[in-house]
């Protein structure tokens, strides 16, 4: 046999994936090969280091230590979920508010529409200012009055026009 094949069983050997017929060829073949007993020597260390100890042994006081922390696991509060997602709902809500405020004003039509005095006045084709122009046309004795005493306050402080 060709030393590479017999590698491959050296390895399957360690596996167990061999019969009888191929165990004995195997045992002959390292009888008279020299090289494929040291490969064999070499997987056979190898093996020996990897399994060393199966499971490790922890450090001193380490159940003492971890027992409490397992105890201390915090358990499961529905109402922190709420609260997440209350923080997170206030924003939108007020988003969602202001966005249904805005539709509501931009897309109702507004049938409510009162005219004023002035608009009243133009539809029936009367002038708007009429009562103006008869306030200010309109010089009582009062307003004549005024003026006087408004004049002479200016005289007294030297300002002139």
């Amino acid at each position: 046999m060709k030393c590479k094949n017999i590698e491959r069983k050296i390895s399957r050997s360690f596996d167990r994936l061999l019969n009888k017929e191929e165990k004995q060829a195997l045992e002959e073949h390292l009888k008279d090969c020299p090289l494929c007993r040291t490969k064999k020597e070499e997987y056979q260390n190898i093996i020996n280091t990897l399994k060393g100890e199966d499971y490790p042994e922890p450090l001193p006081y380490f159940w003492e230590r971890l027992q409490p922390k397992l105890k201390e696991s915090k358990s499961y509060e529905p109402l922190t979920l709420w609260k997440q997602w209350g923080i997170r709902a206030i924003p939108i809500s007020l988003i969602a508010v202001f966005l249904l405020t805005v539709a509501i004003i931009l897309f109702l039509p507004n049938n409510n529409e009162e005219l004023s005095q002035s608009g009243a006045l133009l539809l029936r084709n009367l002038n708007p200012l009429q009562e103006t122009t008869s306030l200010l046309e309109g010089v009582g004795v009062e307003d004549k009055n005024m003026m006087l005493i408004f004049t002479a306050m200016e005289e007294k402080n030297g300002t002139r026009r």
